[in-house]
C-alpha cells in the first residue's frame, strides 16, 4: 500500500491525490482527538501541510491541462468535474486547522516547521503581515534543518515581492539559495522546493547579477527527477 509520504511527493493523478486526502484525515484525525494540546497541535499542522500540497498540485494540472490548446476545454471540464471540489475544500479548511494550532500552543509552542507550514498558508489566503509574523517567530527558534531556513526567507522574499521592496526579496532570496546548497545534502527534494520559489523571486528582484531562473528551475528540476519527487517536478 502506498504511503502517505509516497502520496505527497510521488504521485500526482487525482486519484492518489484524493487517496492522500484520505489517509491524511483518517491518521491526523486521531492525532486531533487527543487529549495533549501539542499532539493536537501537531496533528491540525500535518493536515493543514497536506491540504495546501493539494492545492498546489491541483492547480499545476490546471495548467498542464492548458495544453496542448486542442484537447483544452476537454481536459478543463474534467479538472472541474475532479480537482476543483477537493482543491476548493482543501483550500478553504487549510487555514482554519492552522489556525486551530495558535489557539492550543500559540507561537511560543510551535515548532519552526509547523510555523514553516502555517506562513505558507498564510500566504497561499494572503495574509502576509500575519504570516511575516509567523516567519519571525519562527526564525527566532534558530531552525535546526537548512531546509526549513530556506523554505522560511523563501515566505520572506514572497512577503517582500507582493510588497514591491525588490532590495529586501533579493536579500531574502540570497540567503534561502545559501540554505537550500546545504540542504541538498539533508533532504533533497525539499532543497528542490527551495530553488523552484527562488526561481520565481528572480525575475521580480533584477538587480546587481541574480542568478536566472532558467538556471535555478533547471536545478530543481533535476534534483526532483533524482529524487522522484513527480509531484515538484509538476509544480515546475
Amino acid at each position: 500500500m502506498t504511503s502517505i509520504y509516497d502520496l505527497s511527493w510521488s504521485e500526482t493523478s487525482f486519484l492518489a491525490k484524493l487517496q492522500l486526502f484520505f489517509k491524511s484525515r483518517k491518521r491526523e484525525k486521531e492525532k486531533m482527538r487527543s487529549a495533549d494540546a501539542r499532539v493536537q497541535a501537531g496533528g491540525y499542522s500535518a493536515l493543514s501541510s497536506t491540504y495546501y500540497s493539494i492545492v498546489g498540485t491541483a492547480f499545476s494540472q490546471l495548467k498542464a491541462a492548458l495544453h496542448p490548446k486542442l484537447l483544452a476545454p476537454v481536459k478543463i471540464a474534467a479538472w472541474c468535474l475532479t480537482w476543483l471540489p477537493l482543491a476548493t475544500y482543501c483550500y478553504w479548511r487549510m487555514l482554519p486547522l492552522s489556525n486551530r494550532i495558535i489557539e492550543l500552543i500559540g507561537y511560543d509552542g510551535m515548532s519552526a516547521d509547523q510555523c514553516d507550514v502555517r506562513q505558507s498558508v498564510l500566504r497561499r489566503r494572503g495574509q502576509y503581515e500575519e504570516a511575516k509574523r509567523c516567519i519571525r517567530a519562527a526564525l527566532a527558534k534558530n531552525p535546526e534543518k537548512a531546509h526549513t531556513r530556506g523554505l522560511l526567507h523563501v515566505g520572506l522574499a514572497e512577503i517582500y515581492r507582493h510588497e514591491g521592496d525588490r532590495r529586501s526579496a533579493e536579500a531574502e532570496m540570497r540567503t534561502a539559495l545559501t540554505e537550500a546548497a546545504e540542504a541538498e545534502k539533508q533532504d533533497p527534494r525539499q532543497a528542490a522546493r527551495v530553488y523552484k520559489h527562488c526561481a520565481d523571486i528572480t525575475d521580480f528582484v533584477e538587480q546587481g547579477d541574480p542568478i536566472p531562473g532558467s538556471q535555478l528551475r533547471r536545478k530543481a528540476q533535476e534534483i526532483a527527477q533524482a529524487t522522484g519527487a513527480r509531484d515538484q517536478l509538476l509544480k515546475l
